[in-house]
This record gives structure tokens, C-alpha cells and sequence, in this order.
């Protein structure tokens, strides 16, 4: 056997070498290997515009809105023997996505709510196709965007199929992959003690982990501590009476009030920290004119001592192109909860929030030019920025804030800032101290605090997915993964929430779509002069 095969790794470099030693040795490495029993093993496929006889099998792991993306984009790609879809669960939702109230609306506009990035909103089209009376600013509930992703997957499934790729739906939680032993493609390591092998692999896996508060991690697991608003079911179950804690004041903390809530005689209170709630907003879309050019992005260095200030001022320069003449609209970042609540509501009401207009060009911006600086300077600036920023890419629809405004007039819904000092469970539910020395009672927490994707570390010189110590790997601009810091990128990427550590803006569909395009232009076989020789 070529001892060649056995020890290159399968990045493009190694894939040139592969074919060239291969085709010396009659393929009788290819006959010996791993790959041989798959299916029909000496069919020859065409990678990189050169015949060669390495099956082309890529491992897609996660089967939320990220894989649909990416499987829409490669579904033509040629050049492709097998594609394996690596998940638990049901294919093509993933935790945002996988709700079926209709009342929980996607905080973004169908414009951006597309699995393609580039022209036209596809969902949009969709759901024109479907009798939906909707345009581009529209928010829509999060169940059709999850029907949505089902059905685009399974057209791209059948594409693939139709063109020979064989397809296969494993249903399994991936714990880490490693470089194969032959040096040809990679393992990837299931729960279960199974592999799987593949030549090329996304990491399609969303922001689908708990983050439970330390405070309550003791507690987990019990009956009246409800780790996660989702699914919805297990919160419309509590008793009309309930007296409800909700951990948290972000999106996953708006949805818990707005299903709680339709019970009056339920008692909800949500605290955290800062008690802020998200902003309000009337649509979030791409818009046709750009408010900041190229050069001002450029103009931004992080070693600048007056960056925060520059920014600052790029921002009130794009939202005033954005108002009505005269108009001098301002951020609103302090004050008590229910009173931004109230102003920002009768804001947009009125169609005075010219900001939002920035936020679909703010996060293309952020994500094509931050992924080029320093990762201590960009994660500083980010967390400088984070209150001024965040409640506004977070935005709520207007629709959802009117009915937290009802509820809170109401008094079944209150918003606090105490962090509970200590918390201890009672026969009929939870005592609560707070900072003044008083007590609360409720009957039921939740924990509404988020989701965050898992930790990828690198150990013994091979990937893990959710566990591990070790460092992270280094993601680079084209969303390939290094497994050591001087090593060569490898032919895995990191796509949506996957890619945190490089892009600053993930939880956010069209970046995700973004991320498919890149890895499926990657994936599709450049043009040559007919050399058929890669470039990495």
C-alpha cells in the first residue's frame, strides 16, 4: 500500500498527491482502504476537473436551518458520491425554529429570513408559492420558517439524489472528528461508539445548548424547575395560577412571557441583571441604498484609542441618512424597563426609528470586517458595544411588544433587576431572598437565559464537539478549521452559530446562509486551464 496514502492528510495538497500516486499503483490502495465496501468503489468521480477514483463523500453534521442552507447551495455541485446528514431529532428545524405556536413570530423580516443570501428572499417566495399574503418587511411565525427549512431540505435531498449521490440520514449525536489513520479524510465519532468517514465536513450545529445559571445548576432536573421555554408545551401545561420566575429578559424570555401571559391568572415576573428588554422595531431587511461605504468600514483600526467614538459616530451618520428630514433620532439605552418599553412601542408606532434601517447593513458590515481583526481586539469591542448593539439586532416586533405593553398595564407581568441572592426549593415550589432582605414565592422557574452552540476543542490532535479542555481551533475568513495554530487548514468548516469565535454575528439565518455560499463555492470544483491541479 502507498505509504503516501496512508500518512497525507485530506486537504486539497494531499488530494493532488493522493490521485498522482494512485493512478502509479493501479489504485490498489483504494481497493484496501476504508472506502472500498461503501458503494461501487471504482467508480471514477471528477474532483477538481481530474478523473480520479476517490469517492467525494462529505458529512454534514447538524440538520437545522445552517445544513439546509448549506445542502440548497451544494445540491448541483458536481463532483459529489455520497452526502451523510449527521443528527439527532427531526431534520431541517433545530431549537429557533422548531416551535409550532404561532404566536412566536421570528424577530427578523422575511426579506432576510432566507436560506439564500443573495437576490430575492426565497422564503418570500415560498410562501408566495403557498397563498401567503405577505411582503418583505412582514414577521412571520417561527413555525413556517421551520417548514420552510423541512421542505427546502428535502428538495435538495432529492436533487441529490436524482443525480446519483447516494444520501444518508443518521440519526446520532457527532462527539468529535479526527483525521482517518490512513491519512485519507476524516472519523467522525458518534454518542452511540459508531464512526462515520468522510472526505470533507460541515459543522452545521446551531445555538441548541442550555445555559442554565449557576445559581440553579444544584436544581437541575427538578419537577419545578423548567430548564428551557422550548418546547412550548411544557409551559402552556403550568396551572392557571402559576407564579412564575423567568431567568432572563432577552428573546427566549420574551417568548415565555408571551405564552404564559394568555392565562390571566397567571402570575409572571422576569428578572435579570440589567433588566433591559430587546428594542422595537417594524422590519429588519436589506435596504437598496448603503449608508457606509467601503472606506469607512476601512477607516476602522482597532489599535485606535478612539475607536468606540469613530464607530459611534459612523452610526449616528448612517441612521440620520436613514430619518426623515428634521428628524434627530436618538439611541435610548437607559431608564426603567416598562418605560423604554413604552417609548420605543409608540416609536415605531409612529415610524420614527430610522435605526432599523442600519441593522440588516450593521451586521453584513460587522461580520465581513471584524473577521479580519485580532480576536482579543474584536471580542473587546464587541463586549464594550454589546448594550448599545445587542437590544438592537435583537429587536422584538412591534406586534409582540403591544402585548407585553397589555401585560405588564395589566400587572400579570412584572420585569426585574435583583439577581436573587439565594434560592432554596419548598414543598410547592421555590423561596427566593432578594438583595433587600426580602423574600419572594413562586411556584415554577424558568430558565430563559439562552442557548449557546457547542464548544469545539481540539485533543490529542482530533476535534471535539461539546467536551474536552483543550484549546479552540482557529477558524479562518473561509470558515476552515486549523487544528494547530501553524498546521494547514483542513477540509472542515465551521458554519452559523458554529462559527462564533470568527464571524461576531451568527444567531441570524442570513448569516448562516452566507456561511453555505462560502463553503459550497469551496466545495464546487474550480475551473482550470485543464491542469486539474487544486489551489488550497
Amino acid at each position: 500500500m502507498c505509504a503516501q496514502w496512508r500518512c497525507e492528510r485530506a486537504h486539497e495538497s494531499a488530494i493532488r498527491k493522493l490521485t498522482h500516486h494512485c493512478e502509479r499503483c493501479s489504485n490498489d490502495c483504494l481497493r484496501r482502504s476504508e472506502w472500498a465496501p461503501i458503494r461501487d468503489w471504482n467508480r471514477p468521480s471528477r474532483l477538481y476537473g481530474k478523473r480520479i477514483s476517490v469517492r467525494r463523500k462529505i458529512v454534514v453534521i447538524g440538520a437545522g436551518a445552517t445544513s439546509s442552507s448549506l445542502l440548497m447551495h451544494i445540491a448541483r455541485v458536481p463532483g459529489l458520491d455520497c452526502v451523510d446528514l449527521v443528527a439527532p431529532g427531526t431534520a431541517g428545524l433545530g431549537t429557533a425554529f422548531g416551535v409550532t405556536d404561532p404566536a412566536l413570530l421570528c424577530n427578523t423580516s422575511v426579506d432576510v429570513t432566507s436560506l439564500k443570501a443573495q437576490g430575492p428572499s426565497d422564503f418570500l417566495d415560498y410562501l408566495a408559492a403557498r397563498g401567503h399574503s405577505v411582503g418583505p418587511d412582514d414577521f412571520v411565525p417561527r413555525s413556517l420558517v421551520g417548514q420552510y427549512c423541512r421542505e427546502r431540505l428535502s428538495q435538495a435531498l432529492r436533487q441529490l439524489q436524482a443525480r446519483g449521490v447516494e444520501v444518508r440520514r443518521i440519526a446520532g449525536h457527532a462527539t468529535g472528528v479526527t483525521p482517518a489513520p490512513d491519512g485519507h479524510g476524516y472519523r467522525v465519532a458518534l454518542r452511540d461508539g459508531n464512526t462515520v468517514t468522510g472526505t470533507d465536513i460541515a459543522l452545521c450545529l446551531g445555538a441548541d445548548q442550555l445555559v442554565l445559571p449557576l445559581a440553579f445548576r444544584p436544581f437541575d432536573g427538578h419537577p419545578r424547575l423548567i430548564d428551557s421555554p422550548y418546547p412550548t408545551e411544557r409551559l402552556r401545561r403550568l396551572p392557571e395560577d402559576a407564579r412564575v420566575l423567568v431567568l432572563g429578559s432577552k428573546l427566549s424570555a420574551i417568548d415565555t412571557a408571551l405564552i404564559l401571559c394568555r392565562v390571566p391568572g397567571r402570575r409572571i415576573t422576569l428578572v435579570s441583571p440589567s433588566a433591559v428588554l430587546p428594542a422595537v422595531r417594524t422590519r429588519l431587511r436589506r435596504m437598496p441604498v448603503t449608508r457606509l461605504s467601503e472606506a469607512d468600514w476601512n477607516s476602522l483600526d482597532p489599535r485606535d484609542p478612539a475607536l468606540d467614538t469613530r464607530i459611534a459616530r459612523l452610526l449616528l451618520k448612517a441612521v440620520h441618512g436613514c430619518a426623515a428630514p428634521g428628524a434627530a433620532p436618538r439611541a435610548h439605552v437607559t431608564g426603567p424597563a416598562e418605560e423604554l418599553l413604552r417609548l420605543e412601542t409608540r416609536l415605531a408606532r409612529d415610524r420614527t426609528i430610522p435605526w432599523q434601517d442600519v441593522i440588516a447593513e450593521l451586521i453584513d458590515g460587522l461580520n465581513t470586517h471584524l473577521c479580519h481583526w485580532d480576536p482579543e481586539q474584536r471580542d473587546a469591542l464587541l463586549l464594550r458595544c454589546k448594550r448599545l448593539i445587542s437590544r438592537y439586532i435583537s429587536a422584538i416586533p412591534l406586534s409582540n411588544a403591544q402585548r407585553l405593553l397589555s401585560f405588564l398595564d395589566s400587572g400579570q407581568l412584572t420585569v426585574a433587576s435583583w439577581p436573587p441572592e439565594e434560592i432554596r426549593p419548598t414543598a410547592d415550589g421555590w423561596q427566593v431572598r432578594l438583595p433587600d432582605g426580602g423574600e419572594e414565592r413562586f411556584s415554577h422557574v424558568v430558565a430563559a437565559t439562552g442557548f449557546r452552540a457547542p464548544r469545539l476543542s481540539v485533543t490529542d490532535g482530533g476535534l471535539r464537539i461539546g467536551s474536552g479542555d483543550g484549546p479552540a481551533p482557529d477558524i479562518g475568513n473561509d470558515l476552515r478549521l486549523r487544528l494547530a495554530p501553524s498546521g494547514p487548514p483542513e477540509r472542515i468548516w465551521a458554519l452559523g452559530a458554529c462559527a462564533g469565535s470568527r464571524y461576531p454575528i451568527v444567531n441570524y439565518l442570513r448569516a448562516s446562509a452566507q456561511h453555505a455560499a462560502t463553503v459550497a463555492a469551496q466545495l464546487s470544483p474550480p475551473v482550470t486551464a485543464g491542469s486539474g491541479r487544486t489551489s488550497s
